[in-house]
């Protein structure tokens, strides 16, 4: 069975990036943390709207978040089942908690404080985000095949199109389940 990964997308909005500067950073890889990843606003100016130029200009951070329970002895199905429980139970405290915790351990050095530096935080929550990919070292691509197949039988006159028909995450794959199903479409008239 297709299993979703849980996924968090968390937005800090901060009143200015003087840390980061400072630090001589723009993203951090945090392998170890709640938030593996941490990254500022992407450089894009748009009409009226430019992004921040100067380390004192406001700017968003975007952190990462992948619910799991790594080093159980559990295949990533049964991780992203136990991290989406996970997931369900925490609450906008835990996650502030660990924000606060995690950005001021990284960018203190920088001199980064929270209460200062944060103007806000957005946290979206995608209980089911990405549709699993198979591993090549637990899962038989045989059976995958074969469940794939199973998952994109057509039900009557609907069929069924996404990325998760695909057992993949990303667009491509959706595109390519997108033709899949209209020419399984066509074929019916």
């Amino acid at each position: 069975m297709n299993v979703k990964a849980p996924l968090v997308y968390i937005n800090v909005a901060m009143r200015n990036w003087r840390a980061w500067a400072k630090l001589g950073v723009n993203a951090v890889s945090n392998p170890g943390g709640m938030f593996p990843s941490m990254s500022l606003d992407f450089p894009v100016s748009l009409g009226a709207y430019h992004f921040a130029r100067t380390p004192d200009d406001p700017i968003v951070a975007h952190l990462l978040f992948v619910p799991t329970e790594p080093n159980v002895g559990l295949g990533m199905r049964e991780q992203y089942r136990a991290g989406r429980t996970k997931l369900y139970t925490m609450t906008f405290g835990d996650f502030e908690t660990n924000i606060r915790d995690e950005m001021t351990r990284i960018l203190g050095p920088g001199g980064f404080v929270f209460d200062r530096d944060v103007a806000g935080i957005t946290v979206n929550r995608w209980a089911h985000g990405y549709a699993y990919t198979p591993e090549s070292l637990t899962d038989d691509p045989a059976v995958q095949k074969v469940r794939a197949e199973v998952a994109r039988q057509p039900i009557g006159r609907v069929t069924i199109a996404n990325s998760d028909a695909g057992w993949d995450a990303y667009t491509d794959v959706a595109i390519d389940e997108a033709h899949r199903a209209i020419t399984e479409i066509a074929a019916m008239a």
